[in-house]
């Protein structure tokens, strides 16, 4: 089976509002990206972070509603990120998006920030839900000792259909009550030989697949505390 095969049947059985009983409608939206520096301390070191958002942002846009989690506050999200003072990037996807080329696309960003003197230690990368498996696709390809936070990404699907190996420092972020993607990373601890380092956070906050949807402090701090460990 082809690899954009497998990755159109993973789209459809866990990211794919059906198999939520959901009915979004896709709305196209011009796919750009922003860097936004408010780093209140210019004599410290300057952090990149990367978010990659979830997939009914590229359905719905970012103004994305659940019929389940309800809105997906995105804006919220990236108002909150900027505050931990990082160079900030996101590039809202659309449906058109293509997986493999966005991957290798954010990687040449990543090798691209770290030739030009920026420590791998100082760039992270954080995906939620979809944009967690795009940034684990990342970790997998790019060999740079770069931090990642993800957010529900793990599942038996995806146990089964890849064979990763992780780079990097990791810390995977899962909530007790998602029964979409809400399995601990044991297994991907044991795939990754190439990580620096992988650890994983259980959350229980009640709220399912939701929980990535808001800036909520059970993931944004350790997310930070995560970003500022060198």
């Amino acid at each position: 089976m082809s690899l954009s095969r497998v990755r159109r049947q993973f789209v459809r059985r866990i990211y794919n509002p059906s198999y939520r009983t959901m009915r979004l409608f896709a709305i196209p939206i011009l796919i750009f990206l922003v860097a936004c520096n408010e780093n209140p301390d210019s004599s410290g070191p300057v952090r990149h972070l990367f978010y990659l958002h979830g997939r009914i942002i590229e359905l719905q846009g970012t103004d994305a509603v659940s019929p389940e989690f309800g809105p997906y506050l995105f804006n919220a999200i990236i108002d909150s990120l900027k505050v931990t003072g990082n160079v900030l990037h996101f590039e809202v996807r659309n449906a058109q998006t293509d997986f493999d080329e966005f991957c290798r696309k954010t990687s040449a960003e990543i090798d691209q920030l770290i030739s030009e003197g920026i420590a791998p230690g100082e760039i992270t990368v954080i995906g939620a839900s979809k944009g967690a498996v795009m940034a684990m696709a990342i970790s997998d390809l790019n060999q740079n000792p770069v931090n990642y936070v993800l957010l529900g990404a793990n599942n038996d699907y995806l146990e089964k259909t890849y064979s990763w190996n992780l780079h990097g420092r990791i810390l995977g972020i899962y909530e007790r009550s998602d029964s979409i993607a809400g399995k601990d990373y044991s297994f991907w601890i044991h795939a990754s030989s190439n990580a620096k380092e992988f650890q994983e956070l259980e959350i229980n906050t009640g709220l399912g697949h939701g929980f990535l949807y808001r800036p909520i402090k059970a993931w944004l701090e350790p997310a930070r505390n995560w970003m500022l460990i060198r």
